[in-house]
């Protein structure tokens, strides 16, 4: 089987997604010593990947996701490829593209939140682009020879909202890397934080509910708790909506450190007092995992697909309840054994993730779906 991956996700953008797929790839071309792969990647990721044995190849496709150009010109770069089975690793499968495909559907957090406040556009503008989204995403559903998602909770989400036989929907669970050496502390001091500190990683849209975290962060202040909340992510127009809101609050004690390398990463989670995840839609939840595996205790939302990822590794709190994240926040700054049990906890749940397993099913789930394509479909 000749098997196309389109990996134009790949790359220095460091999107989930693209992890996702790097992933993928590497292990693959360690386990499948029998099909053969085409790869599509954009100019800004061509020379960092070659191929990883014989069976593999590289081709161009610089056409950014989410355009006008990879509606009108993927169609046509995937037939060209003549491969057997195409895997799009994202939701953005092209209109007009009928040949054979797997699909990953990672989560439908914009089902679920699609309200101008999750978006910089105006409010036709975001009308319109939804709207292409939903368009998108029902074929992408409905022509998909086979559906991938990253929990159960999604592949009930899927089920629900697009009517989904959930025979049609197999679940791969992702898992992390380790992180480097960590830097030197002093690094990350000279950036503001301070210890004891709660620390946060990822991006500020809305539906990371980080807006209820810092209200909870203004109650126990107001009873003297002495911490500080620590916000890394990439600064954008989300980040600074909330750094508004911080001083509105008159709050001093939240640092929005922006961009961290892997390095200063693993250094923030090793000395942090706790991991605090009040999300409210996940797909799989990463960083909480990344956490677990720094020997950092995870504080996170009982909501969407964490409480089946993280397990009994993790103390949840209501998303919705400032006063009970607050309370939780009093746990993570003074109950050593509370502490404990889930630094114990979290080190043996990650250990229930693997990168190679996921690569193993996808490529049973590949062999299956050829497998069961009639011959007119293949040609």
């Amino acid at each position: 089987m000749r098997i196309g991956i389109d990996a134009r996700f790949f790359g220095p953008q460091e999107t989930g997604i693209g992890r996702y797929v790097e992933r993928l790839m590497a292990h693959l071309a360690q386990i499948d010593q029998v099909n053969e792969y085409v790869v599509l990647l954009r100019k800004k990721a061509w020379d960092l990947w070659s191929p990883l044995n014989p069976r593999w190849s590289k081709l161009p496709a610089d056409e950014r996701w989410y355009s006008l150009a990879e509606q009108i010109k993927m169609p046509g770069r995937y037939r060209a490829a003549k491969v057997d089975l195409w895997h799009l690793p994202h939701f953005n499968v092209p209109l007009f593209w009928r040949g054979p495909f797997v699909v990953t559907i990672h989560d439908l957090i914009l089902n679920q939140f699609p309200t101008e406040r999750a978006s910089t556009l105006g409010p036709i503008v975001f009308r319109a682009k939804f709207m292409a989204y939903e368009a998108v995403i029902r074929h992408a559903i409905r022509d998909a020879a086979q559906i991938i998602t990253v929990s159960e909770h999604s592949r009930k989400e899927l089920s629900e909202r697009f009517a989904v036989n959930p025979d049609r929907v197999t679940v791969t669970y992702e898992a992390v890397d380790p992180l480097p050496e960590p830097s030197e502390w002093s690094s990350v001091a000279e950036r503001g934080v301070e210890q004891p500190y709660l620390l946060y990683v990822g991006n500020s849209y809305p539906h990371k509910n980080l807006e209820k975290l810092i209200e909870a962060v203004q109650l126990a202040q107001r009873r003297g708790e002495q911490f500080q909340l620590v916000l890394v992510g990439k600064r954008d127009y989300f980040s600074h909506r909330l750094e508004q809101l911080v001083q509105r609050r008159g709050l001093t004690n939240v640092v929005f450190f922006g961009f961290a390398s892997d390095q200063e990463l693993a250094a923030l989670y090793q000395h942090a007092q706790a991991y605090f995840f009040p999300s409210l839609s996940e797909g799989f939840g990463l960083p909480a995992l990344e956490a677990m595996s720094c020997g950092t205790p995870v504080f996170a939302a009982r909501a969407s697909c964490l409480p089946e990822v993280l397990g009994s590794a993790a103390h949840f709190f209501d998303p919705h309840d400032a006063e009970n994240i607050a309370q939780s926040i009093s746990i993570a700054l003074h109950d050593t054994l509370e502490r404990q049990r889930l630094i114990a906890a979290g080190t043996v749940r990650v250990r229930e993730f693997s990168w190679r397993r996921m690569a193993e099913e996808t490529l049973a789930l590949y062999t299956a779906t050829y497998a069961r394509l009639t011959p007119k479909t293949r040609s």
